[in-house]
């Protein structure tokens, strides 16, 4: 597996989409591959989507790490931020899941 040829790709692609920016891991080399990629897309004008659960106000006034500051200057400059709203649909599931195997428990064991 060459790491250098997959960060190329990453960089080259036409359209990138990073998925959940700020749970990859705390890491200084992790944080420098995201750097990488990022500010290498925003050299050559690439197109890229970024979601995360951080709030604008947390990327914008980050008080982390100088390489986060980094990441999310370029991100903040790349993007135009949109604010999707909804419910988590993990926590849908979970209730779901809780109220079927609680159903269950109180029936015996059969599935409802």
């Amino acid at each position: 597996f060459d790491k250098n040829a997959y960060i190329e790709s990453l960089v080259n692609t036409s359209v990138l989409i990073l998925d959940d920016l700020g749970i990859e891991r705390d890491t200084s080399y992790a944080k420098e591959q995201v750097y990488n990629i990022v500010n290498s897309r925003y050299l050559k004008q690439k197109p890229t989507i970024f979601t995360t659960n951080l709030s604008y106000d947390t990327i914008q006034n980050c008080k982390d790490s100088v390489e986060y500051q980094r990441i999310y200057s370029r991100i903040i400059e790349m993007c135009i931020p949109v604010m999707v709203v909804g419910e988590d649909f993990r926590k849908f599931i979970q209730r779901d899941k809780l109220t079927r195997n609680k159903d269950r428990l109180l029936n015996g064991g059969e599935r409802t």
